[in-house]
Parts: structure tokens; C-alpha cells; sequence
């Protein structure tokens, strides 16, 4: 736990202000930089934070989002998040719902769902390659199905050390995805998948223009 707690102000800058976090809440936590860039990628009117936990991801979605519905199923989790969300101000945006995301999914209506469920501790670093079925709440496979029948705009937090294939076939046949690596000081920490029209177009016309261009210098090199 020192480790984790070394690095408290990179999970919470206002963390001396009275941040409260449970003990899983150390190693999970979306570091603040990071849940800001992807609050702002994920920018919109309706988003759904499925396993907020302590609250990291629901307050940055706050600034970016009219409204933020964070869902979790454990209530000294929600009971953080709640309180940590009076500290950066936005708990009026913010609505708090102790239940699981699974049995409330049907219920439901939002523009973007973001997932970040949990990976089953630390010891996910351990392994070469993860597999999305090891997530403790369900596996990755039936977590993503049941939100992209809420929106096919969908954000999903995973390990760094994800297996890509996996993350690919969740965009279904013929469909694409961006995989996007967060770093913080230089360490890819974790991988933000984005689906739907969370996808930057430009970025991706961007390599697919580099990939032509790359084939094309190959094709005159063999002439």
C-alpha cells in the first residue's frame, strides 16, 4: 500500500482536502490526469459511469458532461465517490445509484457508457497477456454486449497488457475501434478503447494514410 500511497496526488490532486478511498480503491482508481483526458474525449450530454468506484472517472465526467450517472454495487464505494465529489464541487451534476450495472442496464438510457470494471487486483501485471474474461464482475465480453445495447458509444478502461485481438472483436465484424495508450511520467499505465462515434476519425484516416503511403514507398522499392 505505500506505494500506492506515494503516488496520492497523482490519483487526487485536492486529496489532503479529504479525498476518502477503501483499500481496493488504492490500486484502482483511474490516476486524475489520465480520467481527465478521457472525460474529455468522451464530452456529451448523458454518460454513464458503470463501475465508478471511489470516483475518479464520475468527477472528471462531471466538468465535461451535463449529467454523470455513476453506478456501483458496493455502498462504501458509492459513499466515496459521493463524498468525493462534494470536494471538487460537481456532486450536483452527478446522480449516485448503489446497485448493479448488469440488473440496471435494461432501465438505462445514455449517450456514452464508460467501463472500467474491476481486473481482479494487481495481479494482472503478472501476466504476459490478459484476458478480458478474467474480470471479476463478468466477463469482458458480456460486459461490453450488455452497454452496447444501451450505446454503441462506448469507452472501456482496461490493462496495458490487454490482448488487442480481444478488444477488436468487441467492435464486431467489419466495425473498427481505437486502442489508445495512457501514460502518466513516461509508463503506459492502462489501454482506453473507444467505440462508436467515440473513435477520432481524423486520427484514423490519419494511419490509414501513413499505412498507404508506407505500401506504396514498398511497391516502388520492389519495382
Amino acid at each position: 500500500m505505500k506505494k500506492y500511497y506515494f503516488q496520492r496526488y497523482n490519483y487526487f490532486s485536492k486529496f489532503d482536502q479529504g479525498i476518502l478511498m477503501d483499500k481496493e480503491g488504492w490500486f484502482s482508481v483511474t490516476p486524475e490526469k489520465i480520467a481527465q483526458h478521457i472525460a474529455t474525449r468522451c464530452q456529451t450530454d448523458i454518460i454513464i459511469d458503470a463501475f465508478c468506484g471511489c470516483g475518479g472517472n464520475a468527477i472528471q465526467f462531471a466538468l465535461t458532461c451535463r449529467q454523470v450517472i455513476a453506478i456501483d454495487l458496493d455502498p462504501v464505494k458509492l459513499h466515496c465517490a459521493r463524498e468525493n465529489a462534494k470536494i471538487y464541487g460537481v456532486a450536483d451534476r452527478i446522480e449516485f445509484i448503489l446497485g448493479d450495472f448488469f440488473k440496471l442496464a435494461p432501465t438505462l438510457k445514455a449517450d456514452v457508457i464508460f467501463l472500467s470494471p474491476p481486473w481482479g487486483g494487481p495481479a494482472y501485471m503478472n501476466q504476459e497477456v490478459y484476458n478480458l474474461k478474467s474480470m471479476i464482475p463478468g466477463d469482458g465480453f458480456k460486459i461490453h454486449q450488455i452497454a452496447s445495447q444501451i450505446t454503441p458509444n462506448i469507452a472501456y478502461f482496461v490493462p496495458r497488457n490487454t490482448n488487442p485481438q480481444q478488444l477488436a472483436q468487441l467492435a464486431g465484424p467489419g466495425k473498427t475501434c481505437e486502442i489508445e495508450q495512457n501514460a502518466l511520467n513516461g509508463k503506459v499505465k492502462a489501454l482506453t478503447v473507444y467505440y462508436g462515434d467515440l473513435i477520432d476519425v481524423n486520427k484514423l484516416k490519419s494511419i490509414e494514410a501513413e499505412i498507404a503511403e508506407e505500401e506504396l514507398v514498398q511497391q516502388i522499392m520492389q519495382y
